[in-house]
């Protein structure tokens, strides 16, 4: 027998009038979508203007700026993912899951799966800032370049291998200054087909600079804004993104041997994504 009584601070909706607002909903998601992108596109410009203003204007200390800076986008990313909760395009609850008061103390290696697009504006959003690695062709943009710099992002290696490196030796850097480094170590949106095998960088980082390693499982439900998936065709019901912490692991366990943590990791990232898949189809 299971429990009808409403939890505590909830309502209960008549189910004629639930169905009423699932129509308007779903009727009303394209349009709702497609002027939130469009009063975004609008309006980055400005933002980015505004990252310029605070790189010449602002702490010229590297550290002190990249800090500043990063608290800034945390904030930003937090006001957009409000809205867009607000807005019912996508839920996601920043205080669920995954957080500061269950992260170690100290400078992290967060790695995660990368099913969406929204994906490093969620981490960043929890976090409170992070360094991140970016591939070239974003980098280098000559607008975004005040924040790339600016945030003491990484520049990635690209098509270039010998650039690995110069990233492992950049993050390391950056954790020895007190940052978090977040990295997706499939190097590229996941597919719905399954995980793309997990790259050493992340984990060779870890065992250099000898700081944890935490992974972070994201889901999307219905998935949204991934490969498969447009930007504007919108599933409904309204997706939920989660993140959830699933281990700490410390390099220290495996001898700081970066081979043996990323297959420990990955396998740990395999093991939830089928636990995951099997209680989709089960609901």
């Amino acid at each position: 027998m299971t429990d009808s009584t409403p939890r505590t601070g909830e309502h209960p909706v008549p189910g004629r009038t639930r169905g009423a607002l699932d129509a308007v909903l779903r009727r009303t998601r394209r349009p709702r979508v497609a002027l939130t992108f469009a009063v975004y596109s609008a309006l980055a410009p400005l933002a980015f203007a505004s990252f310029w203003v605070l790189y010449v204007l602002g702490p010229h200390e590297r550290v002190r700026r990249a800090r500043r800076m990063q608290r800034i986008c945390a904030g930003a990313f937090r006001f957009m993912h409000g809205a867009l909760s607000r807005l019912a395009i996508l839920r996601f609850d920043r205080r669920a899951g995954f957080g500061p008061g269950v992260l170690p103390a100290g400078p992290c290696v967060v790695v995660a799966n990368h099913p969406s697009r929204m994906d490093i504006s969620s981490i960043t959003a929890v976090l409170g800032g992070g360094c991140t690695v970016v591939k070239p062709a974003f980098f280098r943009k000559r607008s975004l370049r005040a924040l790339m710099d600016g945030c003491w992002h990484i520049e990635g290696p690209g098509d270039n291998p010998l650039a690995t490196g110069r990233v492992v030796d950049e993050a390391v850097e950056r954790l020895r200054h007190g940052f978090s480094v977040i990295i997706f170590p499939e190097g590229t949106r996941t597919p719905a087909s399954g995980l793309l095998p997990f790259g050493r960088t992340a984990f060779e980082i870890a065992c250099r600079a000898k700081v944890p390693v935490v992974s972070v499982a994201v889901r999307c439900d219905p998935p949204w804004m991934t490969k498969e998936t447009p930007m504007f065709a919108p599933p409904h019901p309204v997706p939920r993104l989660r993140l959830v912490q699933l281990a700490t692991d410390a390099p220290a366990s495996v001898d700081f041997e970066s081979r043996a943590l990323r297959q420990r990791v990955e396998a740990r990232f395999q093991l939830w994504l089928r636990e995951a898949r099997t209680s989709r189809e089960g609901t």
